[in-house]
């Protein structure tokens, strides 16, 4: 596409994007009732980006963490003002000027998703296809603004079609906890079908998620889950069995697997688990971290690590690889994400105190389009 064309293109779509639009600011840190409405400038495409106007955006706990200004290692600093939202759905409104053909790019109005994750795309990890190794990587929602706004701009090469027969809810449960649910199942866990899973927390998104595909992988899974309704849910998303996570649930999984212990644990819970996560493993088992939403500082034991041959493996966001395959299985109808409710912007306190509850199962959606 010329540079002609997209200034062209530019002028005819000015008048249809409002030069205000609504969104969840956050100007101070703390409880839910710091999140304001605001109206504020509409965000203009600079070069390679494109203008999306958002129809709906799922939560994550990234939305908490960066309400309340958390700190420490490995989590980012947000720079007050911020909007977050990371797994956002939308409409293609106006693309910013270009430096390469656009001719098999989503077309204006289309409905896309978008990949929040991207790097420098210069750097050899990017090259690699791995842009969370990136020195400059950043995530829309959580380093940038994100989609609990009415418009939201994004790197154009950040947006696929999403098929007519999958909704704008469903969709949106994907980015965020589906890609790195794949990357931790499939590229880094490896799960395969002779394999006992457990799933800490597979009630939450990226529990969920993580059950989801490594029963679609053909595992034996197990998770754990806090209330008799969340149990039900898993067992009818595949699940072998479900433990009750206020009780002796690693006894429980031992005597399940008839004391060897399971293949693989996923755990994204953190401190509050990791250490009974770890004594769930058989000889040579696999841990894969993917999360520490309970607390990030937990006591191990070492020896029981490596006397037991066991791997410890982080499965952050996944990269582009990951994020194409698990959005072809969502539209195939292989994977189910899972949407306990749906709120319109305006309830958005009311939002995100349901996920600091852990009351839900699957993923929370803001409805941000009127």
């Amino acid at each position: 596409m010329s540079e002609n064309f997209v200034l062209k293109n530019v002028v005819h779509e000015k008048g249809t994007i409002p030069e205000k639009m609504k969104a969840v600011v956050i100007r101070e840190h703390g409880g839910p009732e710091v999140l304001k409405i605001e109206q504020i400038n509409t965000p203009k495409p600079g070069l390679n980006e494109v203008l999306i106007k958002v129809e709906a955006t799922a939560l994550n706990h990234l939305d908490v963490f960066a309400r309340e200004g958390l700190k420490g290692p490995g989590v980012p600093q947000i720079t007050l003002p911020h909007i977050s939202g990371v797994d956002i759905v939308g409409t293609v409104a106006q693309y910013g000027p270009s430096s390469s053909d656009r001719a098999s790019c989503p077309k204006t109005g289309d409905r896309v998703l978008i990949n929040p994750s991207f790097g420098c795309g210069e750097c050899r990890y990017c090259r690699d296809g791995e842009p969370s190794m990136c020195p400059n990587y950043k995530i829309i929602g959580e380093h940038l603004w994100g989609g609990l706004a009415e418009y939201v701009v994004a790197p154009a090469k950040n947006i696929i079609p999403i098929p007519e027969h999958i909704s704008s809810e469903m969709a949106a449960a994907v980015p965020a906890v589906y890609t790195t649910a794949w990357r931790g199942v499939i590229t880094v866990g490896q799960v395969k079908p002779s394999d006992r899973v457990l799933v800490i927390g597979a009630s939450g998104g990226l529990g969920s998620a993580q059950l989801d595909i490594a029963v679609a992988a053909g595992a034996t899974v197990c998770g754990i889950a806090g209330s008799e309704e969340k149990r039900q849910k898993g067992f009818e998303m595949g699940a072998a069995t479900m433990f009750d996570s206020h009780g002796n649930w690693q006894d429980e999984v031992m005597k399940w697997t008839d004391g060897q212990g399971v293949d693989i644990v996923f755990d994204s819970v953190g401190a509050p688990t990791i250490r009974k996560s770890l004594n769930c493993l058989k000889m040579r088992g696999k841990l894969v971290l993917s999360g520490a939403t309970a607390g990030d500082f937990p006591e191990i034991s070492i020896r029981e690590i490596y006397q037991w041959h066991r791997q410890v493996l982080g499965a952050p966001m996944g990269n582009w690889e990951d994020f194409l395959q698990v959005t072809d299985y969502v539209w195939l109808g292989k994977l189910k994400p899972q949407v306990h409710a749906v709120y319109p912007l305006a309830k958005i306190a009311e939002a995100q105190i349901e996920l600091d509850k852990r009351k839900h199962f699957g993923k929370i959606v803001i409805k941000v389009a009127e």
